[in-house]
């Protein structure tokens, strides 16, 4: 965010008449209206880079499983110095402008505020604290923009990730598809395997038999192993999916370390793995089923 400062009260030039200085009334009210809309300005930007903020910060805290671990608790430490800082500042826009009613009150049907008069006093009050707030917004500003750049730096280079969630229901989709294909290419071949050794029972010694026949076992377990995962699989892109709490509605989910998508995210992850294990296992067991090179 870019650092917002507020200009210094400049007061219009004193006039002197037979020894009472005065000022002119709507050339005070110019002045400090002009200050005023700076002062609102300023909190209209401040008032929208803390709403994003905020926002990305309690869209990461409602997938966080437990806040106390870091690095969401440091996150979380950033998020209150921006929020304390934030606060401060918007209490000195509003005691400036609670100087303009109380000016307005106090010129109210005046052209002019003369130092013999009672509101000389009060006058002159506003004045100084107009000036002290200005310069209390001034260093108020720069804080808050650190502050605020600071939380926003915590979350960006944390381990947490935003994941699109249709990128990842496509790419998952597709690695699913594949695995169809793959267990019905595996079913076939099983098939095949398993009517070419009955085929060649009586040419080859009852050893390699046995052992062809154990090895036609084993991949009938990979695949109803492999047809269990891609169904857990299926399982946990869904439920990743459909947690509406969670999603809030968004395109993108919070994955890493602590958050809530992570359990389906490994979940996935982890059968993707499992599945590429058991296809490397099934090609080598296939190999050593092979009939011609035993006849």
């Amino acid at each position: 965010m870019n650092n917002l400062y507020l200009s210094s009260l400049l007061l219009p030039i004193l006039f002197l008449s037979s020894c009472v200085v005065y000022y002119k009334t709507e050339d005070v009210r110019k002045t400090i209206v002009a200050n005023v809309n700076i002062a609102n300005d300023n909190q209209t930007a401040t008032d929208k880079d803390y709403r994003d903020k905020l926002d990305t910060y309690q869209w990461l805290e409602a997938s966080i499983v437990n806040k106390e671990l870091e690095p969401f608790k440091s996150i979380t430490n950033h998020k209150n110095e921006m929020h304390k800082t934030y606060n401060a500042l918007r209490l000195k826009t509003d005691e400036i402008k609670a100087l303009q009613f109380t000016f307005e009150a106090l010129a109210k049907g005046k052209k002019e505020i003369k130092s013999n008069e009672d509101a000389w006093k009060e006058f002159k009050t506003i004045k100084s604290n107009m000036k002290d707030i200005s310069a209390e917004i001034d260093e108020l500003n720069p804080k808050y923009s650190s502050a605020s750049n600071a939380l926003g730096n915590a979350i960006t280079n944390s381990r947490f990730k935003i994941l699109n969630k249709n990128e990842l229901k496509t790419n998952i989709e597709n690695n699913i598809a594949q695995l169809s294909s793959s267990l019905e290419s595996t079913k076939i071949k099983i098939t095949r395997y398993r009517r070419e050794l009955d085929n060649a029972k009586n040419r080859i010694p009852d050893s390699t038999y046995r052992q062809k026949s154990n090895a036609l076992k084993q991949m009938d377990v990979l695949l109803l192993e492999t047809e269990s995962t891609q169904s857990e699989i299926t399982n946990s892109l869904k439920q990743l999916l459909t947690n509406q709490k969670m999603m809030r509605q968004r395109d993108e989910i919070w994955t890493g370390e602590n958050t809530k998508s992570q359990i389906q995210v490994k979940k996935i992850q982890d059968g993707i793995s499992q599945v590429k294990q058991a296809q490397a296992m099934f090609n080598k067991l296939a190999a050593s089923i092979n009939i011609n090179s035993s006849e």
